[in-house]
């Protein structure tokens, strides 16, 4: 995992750096270049982004996350938020005609049998986050559970919501990749969901073993990607498979199947 580690690490940095530079770029931006870039540091990780222009990214998620094991896959949804250095209370309860933005999220995220997750994006903070110093370091991109970020914000009415509030329920997202716990011997990406994201993995849920996002089947439009995403994925596929992915706007895949077994150990 040291090579992803560092590669995600160093992507996340330069976020933090772009947006104490350049403050008012815009978080599509963010998005498409960490994930792009991402995937082209790290050979096992593909990114799609959709040409399309419609609405998923106000009504659904920004981005549809898979993590690929032998036997079993593990599904996210997330949104996107790049957070102001004041309030950030019309962001989290941003609303237009299908109501809430967070609802919408979260109902499409249940259906869909995904764990929703919240990118933050917000320039490096100085208390400690998370275990493992390297994710310590100037991080820009931190995730947070979107049933904690509803609970504490929308349920709770506060007056004001400063990034630093919504930071506190966040782990840096170079986490997935650098902290002991993912490891083997730490016990699996599905140890670490339920010590870090337990609310929304409860939420469907108390089976530990059966947790939400678990899949053992892959989507159609997923495994054609797969086939695809080396050779580049061809003018079609988006429309071929555009009823299946319209609650996202791009498409992010880890694919550890192939690699050696501390890789596959992660998930149990």
């Amino acid at each position: 995992m040291e090579n992803i580690c560092q590669q995600i690490h160093q992507s996340s940095k330069y976020v933090s750096l772009w947006l104490t530079k350049q403050p008012n770029v815009n978080e599509e931006s963010l998005t498409d270049w960490l994930l792009f870039h991402i995937s082209t540091k790290v050979p096992n990780i593909h990114y799609h982004t959709f040409t399309r222009i419609e609405e998923a990214r106000q009504t659904g998620a920004d981005w549809e996350w898979w993590i690929l094991f032998p036997q079993t896959y593990v599904r996210f949804r997330v949104q996107a938020k790049k957070l102001s250095t004041d309030d950030n209370y019309k962001k989290i309860a941003y609303a237009n005609k299908y109501g809430l933005q967070i609802h919408k999220f979260l109902e499409d995220s249940k259906r869909a049998n995904a764990i929703s997750l919240y990118a933050l994006y917000s320039p490096a903070i100085d208390y400690e986050i998370c275990s493992n110093k390297l994710s310590n370091q100037n991080d820009g991109v931190f995730l947070a559970g979107g049933q904690q970020i509803h609970n504490a914000f929308i349920l709770g009415y506060p007056l004001k919501i400063t990034a630093t509030d919504i930071l506190k329920l966040s782990r840096p997202f170079s986490c997935f990749a650098c902290c002991p716990l993912i490891t083997a011997t730490g016990g699996g990406l599905q140890h670490y969901l339920k010590q870090y994201f337990q609310l929304e993995m409860t939420s469907v849920s108390p089976n530990y073993n059966n947790f939400r996002g678990l899949h053992h089947e892959r989507p159609e439009y997923l495994s054609s990607f797969m086939d695809k995403s080396q050779a580049g994925v061809p003018e079609w596929w988006e429309n071929e498979f555009k009823l299946e992915m319209r609650d996202f706007n791009s498409l992010l895949v880890y694919d550890f199947r192939h690699q050696s077994s501390d890789y596959q150990d992660m998930l149990f």
